[in-house]
């Protein structure tokens, strides 16, 4: 379901943030979006992919999207 992807995907960039030693705070800063934007997504909330690409990139990530992973379960 959709709400599972939303909060896998969220899983993982608070995983790769942690392991980079970042703050939420960090993250925003060099994503060019608000703290609270990060834990929404962070919380499995959802956001557009320009966002997405952006928190990637700060991260030093590729954004990479399975097809799969968007169908239903």
């Amino acid at each position: 379901m959709r709400v599972d992807l939303f909060m896998r995907v969220g899983q993982q960039i608070s995983q790769l943030r942690q392991q980079s030693g970042l703050t939420q705070s960090q993250l925003a800063k060099r994503a060019g979006c608000a703290q609270s934007q990060i834990g929404k997504v962070e919380g499995g909330g959802g956001c557009s992919l320009a966002t997405l690409q952006s928190i990637a990139d700060a991260l030093g990530e590729v954004l990479r999207i399975d097809p799969e992973s968007l169908g239903e379960e």
